[in-house]
C-alpha cells in the first residue's frame, strides 16, 4: 500500500534575506528538476516555494509574518508517495534543499483523512 509523505524544507532566516541571483536561481531550478526526474513516480506534488511573509492566529488574535522567535522558516514543500518511510527517504535524501547551507527537511507521513 502506498502512503502518501510530506517533506517539509526549512531555510535559516537569514537566507531569506538574501535572495538568490538570477543565474544562481537557474541552477537551483535545475537541481529541482532533475530531482524530479530521479523519482517520477514518487514525487506526486513538487509543492513550490513559500515567501517569507504570512500571517499567524494565536488565541485569536492576528499578527503579521511567521513566528519571529524562530531561526529557521518553512520555505516550502513537496508530497512524495512511498511504501514506507525508509522509501520516503530515499526521496528526501536526494533532495537539492540538502545542499543548502544550514537547510533542513522534514519527513512526516500524511494521515490520509
Amino acid at each position: 500500500m502506498t502512503k502518501k509523505f510530506l517533506l517539509l524544507y526549512r531555510n535559516p532566516v537569514a537566507m531569506e534575506e538574501t535572495p538568490p541571483s538570477p543565474e544562481e536561481m537557474q541552477q537551483v531550478l535545475a537541481a529541482w528538476h532533475a530531482w524530479k526526474e530521479q523519482f517520477p513516480s514518487m514525487i506526486l506534488d513538487m509543492g513550490d516555494g513559500l515567501l517569507p511573509t504570512g500571517r499567524t492566529i494565536k488565541n485569536g488574535a492576528v499578527s503579521d509574518g511567521p513566528t519571529v522567535e524562530s531561526k529557521e522558516l518553512v520555505t516550502g514543500y513537496s508530497i512524495v508517495a512511498a511504501a514506507d518511510y525508509d522509501a520516503a527517504m530515499t526521496v528526501a535524501q536526494a533532495c537539492p534543499i540538502l545542499f543548502v547551507p544550514g537547510a533542513s527537511l522534514e519527513v512526516r507521513e500524511l494521515a490520509g483523512y
